[in-house]
């Protein structure tokens, strides 16, 4: 039986090849203008970005019962998943992403191959095990991981990490050097390397948010909740410089199984609940440094439970419904504080909800954030409408005083 291949419809070839052509356009045309940006800066290097993108591979620690913990609790969380309500299940995005990208590593993690999900974790910063996480810059990873990379690209990054690094620098009053965003080499990361610090991709960004996390925190003991936290970019740095704080991260099964590698190799000494160890009680919590669970579980966090909740664009996505839902449980497990990044509309459903008389929460500050510009995330040289569409904002609510003292 001869096996007819599925072609592409002719439109759908132009398009793609369209989208192709205005991405490279927008590359070159950026690079040139960070060229002309950082002209006579002793950062602007390109041997940075070469040096940056080495090989980081650690092949030396024994990360096998690591892997079998993980495993364990994804299998658990996979089994639970499917009968919980909808509001809970991942989007129809993330499904797509699980389907294509994730394919290898989800079979990896269902069949305990050790082996497998060892070779994928201990270099998910290059590889499709992190999709929807990470990647090469503009999806190009052969431009990027397979040999020299070419100068216009190199360009291209190296304006884009210095516009991020001085944008965290004003973002953060210039409080920290640039030292602060070293990180460790957990996944085989890939970034720059400047005047001898190696700063991955995404640090500055993740360094700001644990920076204003910890602003909202009153005392050093303190409990913070993430919702969407990727593969723990930000709880690394707010778990390093606040060693007092319990964490708790709920995302997709994906990236919380990720998110538990990636933690453990980086805090080997710290106490870790993943789904299914113990049941998610206000004693299992303060028994624990780090808590990694899926999603549905923020139904059962006991109320009061955490001083702040924080999440960056971990409700963007989602249905109406499932954006109530979550703000329901948000209120009810939040002493204090809730910060949340996203888009326009998404900041807008949430003021919208919490402006409600009944919420115990009120809109505490509000202010537009640069770090998706195009300037800033490097996807051109701006430009009225660009700049619209890329704007976000960063809203901080707090639980009125009413409320606390009842």
């Amino acid at each position: 039986m001869v096996k007819i291949k599925h072609l592409r419809h002719p439109f759908q070839t132009a398009n793609a090849a369209k989208a192709l052509l205005s991405t490279r356009f927008n590359m070159w045309r950026f690079a040139a203008h960070g060229e002309r940006r950082f002209r006579g800066d002793a950062r602007y290097n390109l041997q940075n970005v070469t040096d940056g993108f080495k090989s980081r591979l650690d092949d030396s620690r024994d990360d096998g019962e690591i892997l079998e913990r993980i495993c364990e609790a994804y299998i658990r969380a996979e089994r639970r998943e499917q009968s919980v309500p909808e509001t809970y299940k991942a989007t129809e995005q993330w499904q797509q992403v699980r389907q294509r990208s994730l394919r290898p590593v989800v079979h990896a993690l269902l069949t305990r191959d050790i082996d497998g999900l060892r070779r994928m974790y201990r270099n998910f910063f290059r590889d499709p095990c992190s999709s929807g996480l990470l990647g090469a810059p503009n999806g190009m990873s052969k431009a990027y991981f397979s040999g020299a990379i070419r100068d216009v690209y190199r360009r291209f990054y190296l304006s884009h990490v210095l516009y991020r690094i001085d944008y965290w620098a004003t973002q953060t009053d210039r409080g920290f050097a640039l030292s602060d965003l070293t990180g460790p080499l957990v996944g085989n990361p890939f970034g720059v390397l400047i005047d001898g610090t190696f700063v991955r991709v995404g640090a500055e960004y993740a360094h700001y948010c644990a920076y204003r996390v910890g602003r909202l925190l009153d005392a050093e003991v303190a409990t913070v909740a993430e919702i969407g936290g990727g593969f723990g970019g930000m709880a690394y740095y707010l778990l390093r410089d606040r060693p007092k704080v319990t964490y708790l991260n709920f995302d997709n099964l994906e990236s919380i199984a990720l998110a538990s590698y990636y933690l453990l190799r980086a805090f080997p000494s710290l106490d870790f609940l993943l789904y299914g160890e113990r049941e998610l009680a206000t004693e299992s919590i303060a028994r624990a440094d780090v808590v990694l669970m899926p999603v549905f579980e923020l139904a059962n966090m006991p109320a009061g439970s955490v001083d702040a909740t924080f999440s960056s664009h971990g409700m963007s996505g989602i249905s109406p419904e499932a954006v109530i839902e979550y703000l329901n449980n948000i209120v009810r497990m939040t002493c204090d504080s809730f910060l949340y990044i996203g888009n326009r509309q998404t900041t807008q459903s949430i003021s919208d909800l919490v402006s409600r008389e009944s919420d115990p929460f009120r809109l505490a500050e509000t202010r537009s954030s640069g770090w998706h510009s195009h300037k800033i995330s490097g996807a051109g040289v701006g430009g009225a409408a660009g700049l619209a569409a890329s704007v976000m904002f960063e809203q901080c609510y707090k639980r009125s005083i009413a409320v606390q003292n009842a």
